[in-house]
């Protein structure tokens, strides 16, 4: 009995180990067939635990990375700086290098890998590869750029110089296309001189302009302090007539004198007073009633005095006719 009990668990052990391994096995199948999300991408599956299938390979040292940069630099594709993905140039955008040697741009490798739902290289198709990020590519595109900015800038000059030794000289080539190209450098030397006259112009003309407008808002401002203080000088006026004793004025035999005198042309406009609106002043000066009023606004006395003699008045309306 013991020997059968024995024997018994024994099988029944092998039959436990059979139904795990037939489990592990199945979940591994049916995560890479189906294509279900794994836990955790570092963890290992029970059927890799196990020992039924073998596990990925141990992530890679700088040593091994330093020799797979090494067999990628052989390639024309670093040369070349072109994406095997989209054909596109590597230029300043970000690129990976993978384990399988291959380089792609990082943002094409992460849309093949999101399209098609299997991490394996689009080249030669091996999966569970590891990525690096990887700058020789940019630094090749640098490279090339200041090789071509330098032969361009070389090509510039040396034609330049051979125009100018050509115009020093006074050559004139018998060849219609290099006449076609001597005569469109003189061309655009004299263009680029206007427009360097023109730009030099327009630089000074706004100056001035922009100087104008200053001048012209400081005038301005001075015009509003002057309108000011004329305006203060005339209230302080009307308050000291207000405050100066008013005389009892005889206008009757000021009338007579001012007709007396026969005087018919305003001595501030130097026009006919004859039908026209007219003050007559205390001290028998006639003015035109517009004239006395300018000389009043503009006067810059506290006290208005008659433009003839003087002295203080009073006015009053009066009408002058032939």
């Amino acid at each position: 009995m013991k020997k059968y009990k024995k024997q018994k668990s024994y099988q029944d052990k092998q039959q436990d180990m059979f139904c795990i391994n037939a489990a592990a096995l199945q979940d591994h199948l049916s995560r890479q067939l189906f294509k279900l999300p794994k836990i955790n991408s570092k963890q290992l599956s029970l059927a890799q635990k196990l020992g039924l299938v073998p596990s990925p390979p141990k992530p890679l040292n700088q040593e091994e990375w330093a020799q797979i940069e090494e067999q990628s630099l052989k390639r024309e594709d670093i040369q070349n700086c072109v994406c095997p993905i989209c054909l596109e140039k590597f230029r300043m955008q970000q690129h990976v290098i993978l384990s399988c040697s291959h380089i792609y741009h990082k943002t094409c490798l992460e849309s093949f890998e999101r399209v098609s739902q299997t991490k394996q290289c689009p080249i030669c198709r091996r999966q569970d590869y590891e990525k690096k990020q990887f700058m020789v590519a940019n630094k090749q595109y640098k490279i090339q750029s200041i090789i071509k900015i330098q032969a361009l800038f070389r090509q510039f000059r040396c034609r330049k110089q051979f125009y100018e030794r050509m115009i020093k000289m006074q050559y004139r080539p018998e060849n219609s296309l290099l006449k076609r190209k001597l005569l469109f450098y003189k061309l655009s030397r004299i263009s680029s001189r206007m427009s360097k006259t023109i730009q030099q112009q327009g630089n000074q003309a706004q100056q001035a302009i922009n100087q104008l407008g200053e001048n012209i808002q400081i005038k301005q401002e001075q015009m509003e302090n002057n309108l000011n203080k004329i305006y203060q000088m005339k209230h302080n006026n009307e308050q000291m007539a207000k405050l100066q004793p008013i005389i009892k004025v005889d206008w009757i035999n000021i009338k007579k004198q001012a007709l007396e005198r026969r005087e018919v042309d305003c001595t501030i406009c130097l026009q006919s007073m004859v039908n026209a609106k007219v003050f007559l002043l205390s001290c028998t000066h006639m003015f035109h009633a517009n004239c006395l009023n300018s000389f009043e606004r503009y006067s810059m006395a506290q006290i208005n005095n008659c433009p003839i003699c003087r002295q203080t008045y009073q006015k009053s309306h009066f009408q002058l006719q032939q």
